[in-house]
């Protein structure tokens, strides 16, 4: 009795049709694995004229080699550990999370894991399986992928039967007296139209190295990997290690505050009167038991630093004394060219940028000693970046000048 068609079924009982469908093939499937593990104990695959079971797979059976690698993966898993079997055929576990699992199941921890893994995607249990043993997570950094040229395909066009009729008696017939910049149908054939190729788009991947780190694989164009190093160059000093992760993070960090207020997913920071009220009974009473008020230090109006960033390009001013501009982009600071300390204004002309190791170094005028008392980091080591444009040098190896 043949079965019906899936057009004549109701949507109702064609659901019902396919979940029976599902379990079929799923029991298929668990037969077909351990027919193969028998298959593979006898070395079967030897007297039939095949060299291994991945010969035989893709010679005799006709699968691709994913298809090939799945079964027999799941099927060196099922040998190991039978207990998998019931989980196969009632869809608990697939072919792709039983392989992966196979990495880590123990006599131990099996009953744990399957418990764990059951109707999981294969993403959850490659973490589940990353938080079991972890990773090695690849080297964090920027890598230029090989540009490629379209291939092209060139396929002329054949004019039909009355057009080519048409062609040949305006080719037979006799030259106009003056040229004309459009040939027409005297030429016989239209231009020839090029196919164009296009490589599809890499998905980004993200894979767990342990139970609370993942690994994200992501190719970007120029303009995104420029504004990636501006970012990474504008927070150089709250992330001096230059660190992916952190970049990322901080980023993603600002996107969400300023479009989840936009959504309404985050609620935006207000102060309620009784906050204000106690901020300013705080602020009083601070007032009071101070023993000197702090000195007031220069402020840097925000259109000064801005007309200042232009003017420098966010690089570092600094030139040296064969005219190499140091043009750093790493822990840029406002640099007075008449200190203020001495009266210098904040003003666009007295202001330039400058790198750490370069504002220190036109610092030392007042005296080496005096400022290692104000400098936060002592040494002021270069960050390991290896990039020449963003990892600064020690002070004492700038013996250069600043442009007039």
């Amino acid at each position: 009795m043949s079965a019906l068609a899936p057009a004549s079924l109701e949507s109702n009982a064609l659901a019902i049709r396919l979940r029976e469908l599902a379990g079929e093939e799923r029991a298929v499937q668990v037969d077909f694995l351990l027919h193969l593990n028998e298959f593979d104990r006898r070395r079967a695959f030897v007297e039939v004229g095949h060299a291994s079971l991945w010969a035989y797979c893709l010679e005799a059976l006709h699968l691709r080699e994913g298809a090939a690698g799945r079964r027999i993966q799941a099927m060196r898993v099922l040998r190991r550990f039978p207990i998998l079997e019931a989980s196969l055929r009632d869809g608990r576990l697939c072919l792709s999370t039983v392989a992966l699992l196979g990495q880590v199941l123990t006599e131990e921890n099996v009953d744990h894991l399957l418990t764990r893994a059951a109707f999981r995607t294969r993403s959850e249990v490659e973490h589940l399986v990353a938080s079991v043993q972890s990773r090695t997570a690849p080297r964090a950094g920027l890598r230029k992928l090989p540009e490629r040229a379209p291939a092209t395909v060139s396929i002329p066009l054949e004019l039909p039967e009355a057009e080519r009729s048409e062609a040949a008696t305006a080719a037979t017939a006799p030259a106009p007296a003056e040229p004309t910049l459009d040939p027409g149908p005297a030429t016989g054939s239209l231009p020839e139209t090029s196919l164009v190729h296009v490589q599809p788009k890499r998905r980004a991947e993200t894979l767990a190295v342990s139970e609370s780190h993942w690994s994200l694989r992501v190719t970007l164009d120029r303009a995104c990997k420029e504004d990636l190093e501006t970012l990474r160059s504008l927070l150089s000093h709250k992330v001096p290690d230059g660190d992916l992760a952190a970049v990322l993070h901080e980023a993603i960090r600002c996107a969400i505050e300023k479009h989840g207020k936009r959504k309404g997913a985050v609620a935006p920071e207000r102060k309620t009167k009784e906050a204000k009220q106690a901020g300013t009974t705080n602020a009083a009473a601070t007032k009071k038991t101070a023993a000197k008020p702090p000195a007031a230090r220069t402020t840097i109006p925000a259109i000064v630093r801005r007309a200042v960033w232009k003017r420098d390009g966010g690089r570092c001013a600094w030139v040296g004394p064969d005219g190499c501009r140091c043009n750093s982009r790493w822990k840029l600071e406002l640099d007075h060219i008449q200190p203020a300390a001495l009266g210098g204004p904040p003003t666009v002309e007295n202001l330039r940028l400058a790198c750490r190791a370069h504002n220190l170094l036109h610092a030392s005028t007042f005296g080496r000693g005096h400022m290692n008392r104000f400098r936060r980091d002592a040494g002021d080591k270069p960050t390991p970046l290896s990039r020449a444009d963003m990892a600064p040098l020690r002070p004492v190896m700038q013996l250069g000048m600043w442009p007039p």
